[in-house]
This record gives C-alpha cells, sequence and structure tokens, in this order.
C-alpha cells in the first residue's frame, strides 16, 4: 500500500480528499485524534465522487482500545459490517470519509477535522454495546492527523471498482 492522502500534507479539504482518492480502490483510512487514539476503516471499494452510497459486506471499521473493558493488549479491534452490504460508504464529493451514515464520518467541510461515530445501524457496536469507536467514549473527537492508503499498481493494470460511472437514465 502506498500514502495517498494526509489530510496534514494536502489539505482538510473534501475537493482535495476526492481529487486524489478517487478512481484509486480500495483504500484503507487511518485517523488519529488529538488524545492520540489511532482508528478508521477499510473501504473495499473506494471512492469516486459520484454522490452515491456504496455497498459491501467487506467493509469494515477498526480502533485500539487498549485498557478499556476487557481488552487488555495493543492488538486492534474490527468491527464489521451489519444489515446486509447496504450503506457500507457515502460517497458524497461535498464531504470526506462517510462509513454508513453515521458510523464513521468526517466531512472536512471548511477545513474542520471533526470525526463523529455511532456504532449499532451500519457497524457492529464495541463489546459491552459501546456505540464509539472513541476511547473517551464521545461520539465526536477533533483529528490531529487523516491519513488514506490505497494500492500499488502498475501501469495499465486494473484498478478494482476503479470504473464506476454516474447513475445515468439513459
Amino acid at each position: 500500500m502506498v500514502l495517498t492522502y494526509d489530510a496534514n500534507e494536502d489539505g482538510w479539504d473534501p475537493l482535495v480528499f476526492h481529487e486524489k482518492l478517487d478512481h484509486q480502490g480500495a483504500c484503507l483510512v487511518v485517523a488519529t485524534t488529538e488524545g492520540g487514539q489511532v482508528c478508521g476503516g477499510y473501504n473495499p471499494k473506494g471512492w469516486c465522487g459520484y454522490g452515491e452510497y456504496r455497498g459491501s459486506v467487506a467493509a469494515f471499521l477498526f480502533t485500539f482500545r487498549e485498557g478499556l473493558g476487557s481488552v487488555s493488549d495493543d492488538r486492534p479491534v474490527k468491527l464489521r459490517k451489519v444489515g446486509g452490504a447496504g450503506l457500507a460508504q457515502l460517497d458524497f464529493p461535498e464531504t470526506a470519509v462517510s462509513f454508513g451514515s453515521d458510523s464513521f464520518i468526517v466531512t472536512l467541510s471548511g477545513g474542520s477535522r471533526v470525526a463523529s461515530c455511532k456504532l449499532g445501524s451500519y457497524y457492529e457496536r464495541m463489546e459491552g454495546d459501546i456505540n464509539t469507536v472513541f476511547k473517551s467514549g464521545k461520539g465526536r473527537e477533533i483529528l490531529e492527523e487523516l491519513k488514506v492508503y490505497t494500492g500499488v499498481y502498475e501501469e495499465g493494470e486494473y484498478i478494482p471498482f476503479s470504473d464506476a460511472e454516474p447513475f445515468a437514465l439513459n
């Protein structure tokens, strides 16, 4: 994998996000909160910025929750997509990261660094019925970093899901 988007280097802007990531295929989103917590998600279809809901049962969220509940090691906790494939990602050009309609969102509008999370509807909850990936227990956190990694492809090699086209009626 290769670092394709780094908000601190490229800008906290949804237009730049899509300029760097649209049609690049599957990607791993890694966010770091101001408190140093690392969390994010895997988007197996990537982004295209066409204003679509993209489905996938392979998508997931993750977080490192050391010391909370029964988690006492530094391994990540994987949170699977629930309720079928629908709404795994929302792919709107005016927003950036959107897993489910509320599961893990980073809009970047106006240079915002706020991430929000509400688990349960589209991605499974944490152990103990906790409905956020943030160890603070809050539904929102300020991000220190936002990085997105994509696969490495040879020149001319087909990138899966990169050929998505906007919905058309004709």
